[in-house]
């Protein structure tokens, strides 16, 4: 991924100041039609267990940088996406240049979603 990818999901692990701190995100949603029926399922609830199980997926340098600048850090991820139906996947690999996450009050996976999402 070269562009930016901001996530709303705020109770997430990775979540940074609204920037995904993940080194490899998978979005799921093999059937999906629209963006509510992806879904990040790389979230992971905020929490001491989640945080130091989730550790080896994370960006440390990108992330400091988020925490300590108020400009945008691109973190550039590598997206795995399991959205067949969507015009950014080639080859289970989102090609979209800038991705947005949304999950604003998740506390699971089930409830985040892809806004990127665009169906073929």
């Amino acid at each position: 991924m070269e562009g930016k990818l901001t996530c709303s999901a705020e109770n997430c692990v990775h979540n940074i100041n609204g920037f995904c701190n993940a080194n490899s995100i998978e979005v799921e949603g093999e059937k999906s039609n629209s963006t509510s029926e992806t879904q990040c399922k790389t979230f992971a609830s905020k929490g001491v267990i989640n945080s130091m199980s989730k550790v080896a997926n994370t960006n440390l340098v990108g992330g400091f940088k988020q925490v300590f600048t108020n400009e945008s850090v691109e973190m550039s991820p590598h997206i795995n996406c399991e959205a067949y139906n969507c015009v950014y996947n080639t080859d289970r690999i989102c090609t979209a240049k800038n991705i947005q996450i949304d999950g604003e009050s998740a506390d699971t996976s089930g409830e985040t979603q892809c806004e990127t999402f665009k169906k073929e």
